[in-house]
């Protein structure tokens, strides 16, 4: 990211969130400098707006089909990757998709291995009761509704039977409105992650609280030197 890139990005952040936030991640990327931060969450109660709830019976919620993702996949808005379509066909992911009649509300994606995909070259390995919630997206003209909420409820109904009983996710540090969004639908932090890139090698320092994993953590290199 530029020098030039850099501050329009703050002006942004200071016009949509304020002077305290714009500080924040001005800071942030200082003491951080060359390092990209990831803050680890967790969700174990979702939260969502009574709205969504009491409407939930006029939705239809369900794991989609690989055919089900390609019909989606040719429309731009939906977002759907034919990298998304082939990791649910390899049995890698599954979207649990949220349809209102035929007009598509939202979806959330699950990664189904236990090593997460945090970044290139590395993954998180989780607890057995724990699956990496790695993209999500709600159609403009439902959003404000608290159904991103609503489909963590939904999901987790789904996965109980696997015994999965949270969610996992990230954040890049400054991305103050993924960040808020997730805090929104109840996750909670966890841990961080530091990347710093230095030449052919990449150090990183990985914090995570004791309550989330008890055991013993391991963040896997997948290839890169580590130091």
């Amino acid at each position: 990211m530029t020098l030039v890139t850099k501050l329009n990005y703050l002006f942004k952040i200071y016009r949509e969130y304020g002077f305290r936030e714009f500080l924040r991640i001005g800071w942030l990327g200082l003491w951080h400098h060359g390092a990209n931060r990831l803050v680890l969450l967790a969700l174990t109660k979702p939260t969502y707006v009574q709205r969504s709830s009491a409407d939930e019976r006029f939705y239809d919620f369900h794991f989609a089909s690989v055919d089900e993702l390609m019909a989606m996949k040719k429309k731009p808005d939906y977002e759907i990757a034919q990298l998304d379509v082939d990791r649910v066909r390899m049995g890698i992911a599954r979207c649990l998709v949220q349809w209102d009649g035929d007009q598509l509300t939202g979806y959330t994606w699950v990664w189904l291995k236990k090593l997460a995909y945090i970044a290139d070259g590395f993954y998180l390995n989780l607890p057995d009761d724990a699956i990496y919630n790695y993209k999500a997206l709600t159609l403009p003209a439902y959003r404000g509704f608290g159904f991103q909420g609503l489909r963590h409820v939904k999901l987790l109904e789904l996965l109980r039977p696997d015994g999965i009983r949270r969610l996992f996710g990230f954040v890049a540090s400054e991305n103050t409105r993924s960040f808020r969004g997730v805090r929104k639908s109840g996750y909670q932090v966890v841990g961080e992650l530091l990347i710093r890139k230095t030449g052919q090698r990449v150090h990183t320092r990985l914090r995570l609280n004791a309550d989330f994993w008890p055991g013993k953590p391991v963040l896997e290199d997948m290839g890169c030197p580590m130091a």
